[in-house]
C-alpha cells in the first residue's frame, strides 16, 4: 500500500520547475510487460526520472500516455527537446504526435551499435564497433556519415541486412554532432 502511493505520488509530481534539456525514453520489459520508462536531463547535468507507463508492449498509444501525462504535470513541450530513444517506431510516433518538430531526435547509441552487431558474424565485431565509434566521435556531421555510408558499402555484400540497418535512421544517429554538443555530453548522452 505504502510503495503504490508512493508510486502515485511521484507520477503526479509537477515538473514545471525542471529546465529539462534532453529526455530519455525507453521501453523496459519486465514478463509480460512492457515499462516505457521517462528520465529528464537538466541544463545543471541532474538527471530525473520523470515516469513510467504500463503496458503490454512499446505502442505508440502506451508511449503517447506516459507523455501525455508528463505533459500535464508540466514537461514543456512548446520548445526544443533532446530526445533520445532506441530504434522503436512506436516511440518515434509518440514523441512526434507530443513535440512535433521540436523534438530533436537522437537516436540511442548504444541501440544502434548492439542491433548491428548482434546480426554480424563475430569475425567482423571489433573492426565494426571501431567504426561506429570512429563515426560517433567525428567532429562534424558530414563526417560521421561518410564514415557510416562507408562502413554500410563496404558491408553491403557479406551482410545486406546489416548494411541497410546502418542507413536507417542515419539522420538521428547524427542530432547530437549536428547540433553541436560537447564530446563528453555527446558520449554520456
Amino acid at each position: 500500500a505504502r510503495t503504490t502511493a508512493q508510486l502515485a505520488a511521484w507520477q503526479s509530481a509537477l515538473l514545471d520547475s525542471l529546465d529539462l534539456v534532453a529526455l530519455l525514453i525507453d521501453g523496459v520489459h519486465l514478463g509480460d510487460h512492457c515499462l516505457i520508462v521517462a528520465l529528464g536531463i537538466a541544463a545543471d547535468g541532474q538527471k530525473h526520472a520523470l515516469g513510467l507507463w504500463d503496458g503490454s508492449t512499446e505502442n505508440a498509444t502506451v508511449c503517447q500516455g506516459l507523455l501525455a501525462n508528463l505533459q500535464s504535470r508540466g514537461l514543456r513541450t512548446d520548445r526544443s527537446l533532446l530526445v533520445i530513444l532506441d530504434g522503436s517506431k512506436a516511440l518515434h510516433k509518440a514523441v512526434r504526435a507530443v513535440f512535433g518538430d521540436a523534438a530533436l531526435i537522437q537516436r540511442c547509441q548504444v541501440h544502434k551499435g548492439r542491433n548491428i552487431i548482434e546480426r554480424l558474424d563475430p569475425s567482423l565485431h571489433a573492426g565494426v564497433k571501431k567504426v561506429l565509434r570512429q563515426a560517433w566521435d567525428s567532429p562534424s556531421a558530414e563526417q560521421a556519415e561518410r564514415v557510416l555510408k562507408n562502413l554500410a558499402r563496404r558491408l553491403d555484400h557479406d551482410a545486406p541486412g546489416v548494411s541497410a540497418s546502418i542507413l536507417e535512421g542515419l539522420d538521428e544517429m547524427l542530432t547530437v554532432i549536428r547540433i553541436g554538443l560537447p564530446d563528453q555530453l555527446r558520449r554520456s548522452l
